[in-house]
């Protein structure tokens, strides 16, 4: 005979592993139904009963998981994101205030009244204009603006 109990069991902690290693809410649901199904068995209930309740049972985790939980998951996910508006500074133009060495990837400008790291592709003195054309890290590529006459 065939203890279904330990088969639902382990189809749950299957489930719950792969639920841990993806935490993407994939199989959370899979593995509720699977302890439904065994806590059915332990109470005597025939295996065609112990399927029905199993899958309609991960049915509506899924669906609750997708209508109440991951919504309010993601509104989570979204208010940790701090946003620091850099991106304002690209197309900016800036004074090099500590010359940019392309070798070390070094120096410093400043744009709109704050001083950042800088790096160009090539070597750029002290006081000269430039132009913000990315940001990495935390650092802005710039080069040599269009508008400097020196």
């Amino acid at each position: 005979m065939v203890n279904w109990w330990v088969i639902w069991l382990a189809i749950a902690i299957v489930m719950l592993i792969i639920e841990a290693a993806t935490t993407g809410l994939a199989t959370l649901w899979f593995a509720v139904g699977a302890l439904v199904a065994m806590i059915m068995d332990l109470c005597g209930a025939s295996l065609t009963s112990q399927i029905i309740v199993m899958a309609a049972v991960s049915v509506v985790c899924f669906v609750l998981c997708m209508v109440w939980i991951r919504p309010k998951l993601e509104t989570l996910r979204k208010k940790n994101i701090q946003h620091t508006n850099a991106d304002r500074l690209i197309g900016r133009e800036g004074i090099v205030t500590v010359p940019l060495n392309a070798a070390e990837c070094k120096g410093q400008v400043k744009v709109d009244g704050q001083i950042w790291s800088a790096k160009a592709d090539t070597d750029i003195a002290e006081g000269v204009k430039v132009t913000v054309k990315a940001i990495e890290g935390v650092k802005l590529v710039v080069e040599i603006s269009p508008n400097y006459g020196g």
